[in-house]
């Protein structure tokens, strides 16, 4: 196992180990002299609570494993003869598990210091500037008057705010749900989308799988509605900077960060995709981190299922993070999201996309292949086999290949460690 290991045969000495150092899994025995396992354990635990235990007896005392594991949070337990191929399992099991507790507490940290970053960028514009809040989409366009409110939306029981983004699709507002009482997020869609009859009748399908979706890491969307002419999506309002965002700040991020993101988005992901859908336009833009630290990809509501995926269906995405399938108008797998990750997190390892020339148009992405340097070969390989030219190349599921990166990059980081 590409971990350090430290062993002793001395109770009072694992203990002093325990507090010195930050260890990820402990192996111990029931039954030694003068100190127990379990007594061993809660030290353990006290000083990291989040430390994996597996304990090891060769005695069927039933009281005192359940003892052990309701005092000490034991997550294994081990009967001897044990066999070695198994305790390696179940350490490598166990680190893994461990680095997945470690993974929330580094996006929070993450998520408190762009706060922190945006919060003294609007001290310094001016002395008297107040805390801004942290929007779920950037800021392209001006605040728009009362007037293009209300000619807008055309109901009493949302009131507009701040115009949040727009785009061929349509634009989205920061608005209230004078109703609920409640913030959220409202897509009114383009006059050209809302005025054709096949399109709108694509959407009624997409939402009524959408609104199904439930997840932490998925922005709900709760209703599509209708006023005169105009149809409109009313989503989940959250407060955050999108990854787009904490690059320009950062360049890049840690790996450790990185694999949680992963994690995370896979997690999101593999959801949509054993519910029919496939997002079709994952990038920075729309992979959002919350102010307490939780990431959510957002902009499910119209990104499309696979199962509807028809050849005449306009081409949506970001020539950069669209697969070339998507970009020659091919019908979508799930493997496209696959492709789209991938990018992403060669961006957000090295700083750049993984290309040599800029990527604006179709044209320019089709016209050169993807190049990752500047990351460990190992999680390089994972990387290029995501974003393989050919799908049938490529994991095969997102849950697939988010497991070979992490493990991937978590031998790098216990080796660097």
């Amino acid at each position: 196992l590409p971990y350090t290991i430290i062993t002793t045969t001395d109770p009072a000495k694992a203990i002093q180990i325990l507090k010195m150092w930050e260890i990820a899994v402990v192996i111990c025995d029931l039954n030694m002299p003068e100190i127990d396992g379990i007594e061993v354990l809660s030290k353990a635990r006290e000083a990291n609570p989040d430390i994996v235990s597996i304990l090891i007896s060769g005695v069927a005392d039933q009281d005192s494993i359940v003892r052990a594991i309701n005092e000490c949070g034991v997550w294994k337990f081990v009967s001897k003869p044990w066999k070695s191929d198994q305790l390696i399992q179940f350490v490598d099991e166990g680190v893994k598990k461990y680095m997945k507790m470690q993974g929330m507490p580094r996006l929070e940290h993450l998520a408190h210091n762009v706060t922190e970053h945006f919060q003294k960028a609007d001290v310094s514009q001016s002395p008297k500037a107040q805390k801004k809040p942290i929007i779920l989409y950037k800021r392209e366009h001006k605040q728009s008057s009362g007037a293009e409110k209300t000619a807008d939306i055309g109901t009493s029981r949302y009131k507009l705010g701040d115009i949040l983004g727009a785009g061929g699709t349509g634009t989205v507002y920061k608005a209230e749900d004078l109703l609920m009482g409640m913030p959220v997020a409202i897509k009114v869609l383009s006059s050209t989308l809302a005025e054709d009859a096949t399109a709108i009748e694509l959407l009624k399908e997409e939402a009524r799988i959408a609104m199904q979706l439930s997840h932490r890491h998925i922005v709900r969307l709760h209703n599509l509605e209708k006023v005169g002419g105009k149809y409109f999506l009313v989503m989940e309002y959250v407060e955050g900077r999108n990854l787009r965002e904490i690059m320009s700040i950062y360049g890049k991020l840690p790996l450790e960060t990185v694999m949680q993101i992963a994690e995370v988005s896979a997690d999101a992901l593999s959801y949509a995709h054993r519910h029919g859908v496939i997002h079709k336009d994952l990038k920075p833009d729309n992979m959002l981190l919350t102010e307490d630290g939780v990431l959510k990809i957002i902009d499910f509501g119209i990104a499309g299922f696979k199962h509807m995926q028809k050849k005449d269906t306009p081409i949506m995405g970001t020539p950069l993070y669209m697969s070339p399938e998507q970009i020659m108008g091919k019908p979508l797998s799930e493997k496209t999201d696959i492709y789209s990750l991938g990018i992403i997190l060669c961006e957000l390892i090295t700083g750049r996309p993984p290309f040599d020339k800029p990527v604006d148009t179709t044209q320019q992405k089709m016209s050169q292949k993807p190049h990752i340097t500047g990351m460990p070969q190992q999680v390089a390989a994972v990387l290029k086999k995501a974003i393989a030219d050919n799908e049938n190349e490529r994991w095969e599921s997102v849950e697939i290949f988010a497991l070979n990166f992490i493990e991937a990059a978590s031998s790098v980081v216990f080796v660097s460690h």
